[in-house]
């Protein structure tokens, strides 16, 4: 069984043919998964690089139960955290270690089959080992604090005036990235008191839009209106970071953006390094992941569990246990 968005608003289990691991692959059992943002945009009909039917499951925890040839057989029972981006090896971006933005990028859960079913199989190469004793609902925030740690590293943070837009689960992590890595000063910024309620429970200071400058602004909600008040609120010569993902083309003002010399930056996922820091971060307790977690439902609630996330005011990450 696996779990399929057919066609927008819809969400069910399918029976498939039991995978089977091909070579330097492995079959996967998943002990837990999140409902992503972009997983959401899918089932709206709002994500703009999927076509239907999309298979989802791309934050996750699993462990290995069988290797296929040309995998070391160590492997087996082995707990990981999935990378689920499936790339080329070949192009420029790939060459130079940007193999997060491949030419021919596809990401399990969106454009190749995720692991949103009883048993999935991945490339090993796309396996991070996770300590032992991690907690496993941890080992399924691992993907989304990397997608913080590539936002972060685009640009130096450390001693400056940090704005966070938006207090969702990537927003939230992004805030206590920077927090970690020396930023002067880290404001998340939402319009829900319940958000910056959260926020301000990880010691993070948190407030409602005003007209406060920044030097560097992370824009996580992925809508016009916060990319215009990023780029309002950035300083001259400051920078603003995309990391919200857009459904709909967007106008900006590009005017302020030439005028105040901003830097304009897009954050697009991960590199295996960004995996390892994030693992980094949560063994350490660096960054709390942890009380991000409003829901958790069974595997086989996958309706109930998407049915929850998109209740936004309520919900920041849902978990699908198995």
């Amino acid at each position: 069984m696996r779990a399929v968005i057919p066609a927008p608003h819809a969400i069910q289990w399918l029976e498939a043919d039991p995978p089977q691991p091909q070579q330097s692959e492995v079959l996967l059992e998943p002990l837990a998964i999140g409902v992503c943002g972009s997983d959401l945009h899918v089932y709206e009909g709002q994500h703009p690089f999927v076509r239907y039917p999309v298979f989802p499951g791309h934050e996750v925890a699993a462990r290995v139960v069988e290797v296929g040839s040309g995998v070391d057989p160590a492997w087996r029972g082995a707990l990981v955290a999935l990378e689920p981006a499936l790339t080329c090896g070949q192009c420029v971006p790939c060459r130079s270690g940007r193999y997060n933005i491949c030419e021919q990028l596809r990401v399990m859960g969106f454009q190749a089959p995720g692991a949103l079913a009883e048993r999935f199989v991945s490339p090993v190469q796309n396996l991070h080992r996770l300590p032992q004793g991690f907690d496993i609902e941890l080992g399924a925030m691992v993907e989304p604090l990397a997608v913080a740690v590539h936002a972060a590293a685009l640009t130096p943070v450390q001693g400056k005036q940090v704005a966070v837009l938006g207090a969702g689960t990537i927003g939230l992590l992004v805030a206590q990235v920077a927090k970690a890595y020396g930023a002067a000063q880290v404001v998340v910024v939402d319009l829900l008191e319940a958000r910056r309620r959260v926020a301000e429970g990880l010691g993070l200071a948190a407030k409602a839009p005003d007209a406060a400058k920044y030097e560097v602004i992370f824009e996580c909600v992925g809508s016009e209106r916060a990319l215009e008040a990023a780029i309002q609120g950035a300083r001259k010569g400051g920078t603003v970071v995309v990391v919200g993902v857009y459904g709909q083309p967007t106008t900006l003002s590009a005017g302020l953006v030439q005028d105040w010399e901003l830097t304009l930056k897009g954050s697009l996922m991960y590199t295996f390094s960004d995996f390892q820091e994030a693992i980094r971060l949560l063994a350490q307790q660096k960054v709390q992941a942890q009380p991000l977690i409003t829901h958790r439902f069974a595997l086989n609630e996958v309706q109930s569990a998407f049915a929850a996330a998109l209740e936004r005011d309520k919900a920041l990450k849902v978990l699908l246990l198995a």
